[in-house]
């Protein structure tokens, strides 16, 4: 037979990262939401991750390759590893993980945080410790010198003001939380997970060191792993801190088992950046005085990665990584093999990588292996879009989500403000396009997967897209002035050739018109090359030359990365060709583009002038089509379509949550010290009188689900390449029903969303291929809102604030100050304060309707409701009602309502404590009013901390309850080792190979005797402990269990890694199961050898 991989395609969303700006000492002129610190590149790849409700609200493709899974039967939690791809788009300072560009290696899980300021334990001045002034005014103190005040401490970082974000993904669960004062803590994304911390001198400073998280099932998660990040850019005590920590063990809820995670040390060196803000005086009153700026953080991780996977059975996964180090990320290492062994058996999978995705780190292979030898099988391999080359990171291209978007950048965005000092009553702000571009943001995504059996899948993504007004913001103003046409270049320059670069351009001005041209080169942050220039030429049709300019890497500047110049001519004649020469002084290997503005003149005296323009894209990838093929065939054998469209088929379903601002008016005053301290003062933030304009967005990014764009409704079309297979169209929540608040205050705070209320589905309609609507499933959600929001003295413990200074001194005057004038740059001398609060909350599914259509026949309808338990947010009761109008309930009952009911609180008090809140020790199931049946299953305390059934009952209608089944004994890892129907033959367990596999089922005889048997409990223990034995000592320590009289014994061995060697049934008869090096199986062998089924495994070429 022919077995098949199976590529598991699925459509998800994803949990964005907040990226960090520079920090310096001095006042930053963005008043809110900078010092923002992300964990390593690893940690950042895992985050992506996190927080993923299977969905196709984002239409964001992930793409999965499945190494090993650990399936802990008795442990009672199964171990996932993979690769996972996450396919919404690259931006331009992604770094790429240790697995390659966009993937992460999903084994385990991770702690982190974004530290927002002062990292929160700080002794004395983190969040934990400090209480927030309850106004701007209390934070100005009177009577105090300006930087002891409390504000000004905030603004130079020397005092926290906001509270860390923490980030978890383990076990399948993600989420965030936060600490507060107060010994206080807020799982955002409501949860009863417990996590807590431990405070430890790390380096001679009190860190956080680990969490401890117990889930709701009381399995316990040691974080203790930790990395410590070093800002370099702004060295200091409180630049160090740890960022991340890492899963190194989980413990059953009785702690008698656990799996280890084992990591080795890295030092990893990573820059983010730069960014920057600039202040410009407004108003034409002459009374203030630029200030710019900008730099990048450069962040030292001392990190872990990943080593080792020790399972209870003994199994073992290890991970290698190359001996070469990175050269897109110093310091770090490509994982390069993932080897699963135990024994002499070995399988596991090569990674082989390149660095052709812009020079980042890039994932070409993943090849299975199998035996010592490690003989390899056929790939996955993976194609990736390099029609453009992303930009290096640390560079300012991007557009406003920060995907590729084209190739000239500035620092900063260009726009428009309203200013009554100009003449037109608006100022352009000079900078780059950064909207979207459709066909640069698909560089360095995935195009192409192939299999190892030779099918392969094709992806087709495209740009989002969103309807909102901020992307059609458009004004018109009337100016008493000629019509203008703005027009631009980009001229390619090869400084290996002469001319460097030429290009025409056709004037359509009038004739005889002043036309001023804008030079704009890259110079390469080489401004001391004093003779490195480009000289541009424009000539006319005859080679006639109208006029030169050279620009010179060393002229002046405030643009980090460009310099321009500008050439004004009054000689150009309307509808002519000319046509702009390059040439290049004493450069060698210069390739950069030139971008060449000018504006041309039309007739006139009075024009309308359009500020703005609308912006049909948004930023990142979504799926447009997914191509499925089985082999190299020409014909695909599914094809995936997708459109996001309102129930009109044109309009876009898109939402947008990020409305991006760069810039900001305010009033900035000048101080006049006096030789002594005074009260502080401002007139307020009215009469604006600077501009202060910030190279990123000075409100927060708002990512759910990964994208910053949802769909409302989304439709999937499936066909086969020739007819049609049906459709799906499906309805979500999206920004549209609830859009994120942003309060207008300032200085502003981050914005105010729940990101748990997006994305959830609505609706679904099923149509087959003819189009057909054959079945519809309606949603129904309720959100919660934690308790901690309606609650005054909570909130207070995690009130954090965004600070800025508006009143400055002048740089370099010593006291008294005379001058009038503002600069933004000096020392600040007053700070406004904005207060704000994290947002906690959950949503539950409460009722789901369901209506199928078959022709001919009666609608079949059925609406199930769901109720839960407010405390703890578990499922307890669900009502079936069908198209007859009957009701079905099934409530379930947890340990807090065995204690409220006091029944065996001494069993289920310690059940509670110990977080096993989700255990289910109860049922009740209800025709209408009339209960059918009720289970109760009494758990008991068998040793520490195993708490399990001892006896289970059920209770017809409402008759006598009746005991069903017994469990007699369980080992003291909490396996049963003994239980039997009332009334019944018991039946006895044995485990071994670590306690994971059963070894013998030994019916009609009790415990007892089994135990008395083997040698008593310790040599049951002492077997059930080797992880190794072989199938002689398997076989000699069960041999005394044949004598037991009346005993039907039954009898299995193992190879944990590969899976069942041997059976052997009640009677005696043997059967074997072979496996070949990459643990597949191969032969079912009868008692004598003799081969009962084979498997082949034949992959296409």
């Amino acid at each position: 037979m022919i077995l098949r991989y199976v590529a598991r395609m699925i459509l998800l969303s994803i949990t964005g990262v907040w990226v960090s700006s520079g920090a310096r000492a001095q006042a930053t002129l963005n008043p809110g939401l900078d010092l923002v610190t992300p964990p390593s590149p690893n940690v950042r790849a895992i985050n992506k991750f996190g927080g993923i409700p299977v969905g196709l609200s984002t239409g964001i493709p992930s793409v999965s390759v499945p190494i090993y899974t650990w399936s802990g039967k008795n442990f009672g939690k199964s171990v996932p590893i993979s690769i996972d791809y996450h396919a919404g788009g690259v931006k331009v300072n992604d770094a790429a993980s240790n697995v390659g560009l966009g993937w992460a290696l999903t084994a385990g899980g991770v702690v982190s945080r974004n530290v927002r300021g002062i990292y929160d334990e700080y002794p004395t001045e983190g969040f934990l410790y400090r209480t927030m002034p309850a106004n701007t005014a209390a934070g100005n103190e009177t009577s105090t010198p300006n930087n002891s005040r409390t504000l000004y401490r905030m603004n130079a970082n020397v005092t926290d003001s906001q509270c860390d974000i923490f980030n978890y993904s383990f076990d399948g669960k993600s989420g965030r939380f936060v600490y507060g004062r107060s010994g206080d803590s807020l799982f955002l994304d409501q949860t009863k997970i417990r996590m807590t911390k431990r405070i430890s001198t790390i380096s001679s400073k009190s860190l956080i060191s680990g969490f401890t998280g117990v889930d709701e099932s009381g399995y316990i998660y040691v974080f203790q792993d930790y990395e410590i990040s070093t800002n370099l850019t702004s060295p200091g005590y409180v630049s160090q801190y740890t960022s991340s920590w890492y899963l190194s063990r989980i413990y059953n809820p009785s702690k008698t088992d656990s799996i280890v995670f084992e990591y080795d040390n890295t030092s990893i060196t990573d820059t983010f950046g730069p960014s920057g803000s600039q202040a410009l005086p407004i108003g034409g009153t002459g009374e203030g005085e630029a200030y710019l700026s900008y730099g990048a953080t450069t962040i030292n991780v001392s990190g872990k990665r990943l080593k080792k996977i020790t399972f209870p059975d003994g199994n073992v996964v290890d991970f290698y990584y190359s001996s070469t180090v990175r050269t897109d990320l110093p310091g770090d290492y490509l994982l390069q093999k993932v080897k699963i062994s135990k024994g002499s058996v070995v399988f596991g999978y090569t990674l082989s990588h390149d660095y052709s995705i812009s020079g980042r780190a890039t994932l070409k292979t993943v090849t299975p292996i199998g035996g010592s030898s490690e003989t390899t099988d056929k790939p996955y391999t993976f194609e990736y879009n390099t029609t453009y080359t992303i930009p290096a990171r640390g560079t300012t291209t991007g557009d406003h989500w920060g995907y590729y978007n084209g190739p000239i950048h500035t620092f900063f965005h260009n726009e428009w403000i309203q200013d009554p000092g100009m003449s037109l009553g608006w100022r352009e702000l000079g900078g780059s396009n950064r909207d979207s571009d459709p066909n640069y943001i698909k560089a360095g995504s995935m195009t192409k997967m192939t299999y190892p059996t030779g099918g392969y899948t094709v992806f087709e993504l495209e740009a989002n897209t969103a309807k909102d007004n901020w992307l059609n913001a458009r004004d018109t103003i009337t100016v008493n002035a000629p019509p203008t046409t703005a027009k631009n270049m980009y001229l390619g320059i090869n400084s290996g050739n002469s001319p460097a670069g030429s290009q025409t351009f056709y004037f359509e001005g009038e004739s005889s018109t002043n036309t001023k041209f804008e030079f704009k080169i890259n110079h390469l942050q080489n401004t001391s090359c004093t003779t490195c220039s480009v000289v541009f030429e424009i000539r006319n049709p005859s080679n006639v030359l109208m006029g030169s300019q050279q620009v010179y890497f060393s002229d002046a500047t405030t643009d980090p990365y460009y310099v321009t110049k500008t050439l004004t001519l009054g000689n150009l004649v309307k509808n002519t060709t000319y046509t702009i020469y390059a040439y290049t002084t004493n450069l060698t290997s210069y390739f950069e583009p030139a971008e060449i503005n000018w504006t041309e003149t039309g007739a006139g005296s009075t024009s309308q002038m359009v500020i703005g323009h609308t912006q049909p894209y948004v930023g990142g990838l979504r799926a447009k089509r997914i191509l499925d093929y089985t082999g190299p065939d020409t014909d695909p054998a599914q094809i995936k379509e997708y459109e996001y469209t309102k129930d009109d088929n044109i309009s876009t379903s898109g939402a947008l949550g990020f409305r991006p601002t760069y810039s900001y008016l305010v009033h900035y005053e000048n101080k006049t010290p006096v030789w002594t301290s005074e009260d502080p003062s401002y007139a307020g933030n009215i009469a604006f009188n600077f501009v202060v304009r910030s190279t990123s967005a000075v409100n927060d990014i708002t990512y759910v689900n990964g994208s910053p764009v949802t769909y409302s409704r989304v439709v999937e079309k499936i066909s086969n390449g020739s007819s049609s297979l049906g459709k799906t169209v499906r309805y979500f929540t999206n920004f549209g029903d609830a859009a994120p608040v942003i309060l207008d205050v300032f200085p502003q705070v981050p914005v105010e969303y729940s990101p748990w209320y997006y994305g959830k589905l609505l609706r679904e309609d099923i149509y087959n291929s003819s189009n057909q609507l054959i079945k519809k499933t309606v949603n129904a959600y309720e959100d919660k809102q934690d308790p901690a929001m309606t609650n005054p003295t909570r909130l207070e413990h995690f009130r954090s604030a965004t600070v800025t200074a508006v009143k400055f001194s002048y740089p370099g005057i010593q006291y008294p100050n005379t001058t009038t004038i503002i600069n933004p740059g000096g020392d600040p001398h007053y700070h406004l304060m904005s207060s704000f609060y994290p947002i906690a909350g959950r949503s539950e599914l409460v009722e789901t309707k369901v209506t199928e259509y078959a022709s001919g026949f009666t609608n079949m309808e059925t609406v199930t409701s769901y109720a839960y338990d407010a405390d703890h947010y578990y499922l307890k009761e669900t009502k079936l009602v069908n198209s007859r109008g009957q009701e079905r309930r099934n409530i379930l009952i947890y340990p807090k309502d065995r204690i409220n009911a006091l029944q065996d609180t001494a069993v289920y008090g310690p059940m509670y404590r110990r977080n096993m809140i989700n255990t289910v020790v109860g049922e009740k199931q209800f025709l209408g009013t009339r209960q059918l049946i009720e289970q109760r299953k009494a758990f008991y305390n068998w040793s520490a901390g195993v708490y399990a059934p001892k006896e289970v009952y059920t209770r017809q209608g409402y008759n006598s309850e009746e005991l069903r089944l017994r469990y007699s004994n369980y080992d003291t890892h909490g396996a049963v080792i003994s239980a039997k129907q009332e009334n019944g033959v018991p039946v006895c367990y044995v485990w071994g190979y670590g306690g994971e596999y059963l070894v013998a089922k030994i019916t009609n005889v009790d415990y007892s005797s089994v135990s008395m048997a083997l040698g008593g409990s310790t040599a049951i223990e002492t077997f059930r402990n080797d992880k190794t034995p072989s199938d002689a000592t398997v076989a000699s320590f069960i041999a005394p269990l044949s004598s037991l009289t009346g005993a039907q014994v039954e009898s299995f061995t193992w190879h944990t890694l590969l899976g069942q060697t041997s059976h052997t049934d009640v009677k005696g008869l043997k059967t074997y199961y072979e496996y070949d090096s990459f643990g597949r199986l191969i032969n079912i062998k009868d008692r004598d050898g003799n081969i009962v089924k084979s498997y082949s495994y034949h992959y296409k070429d």
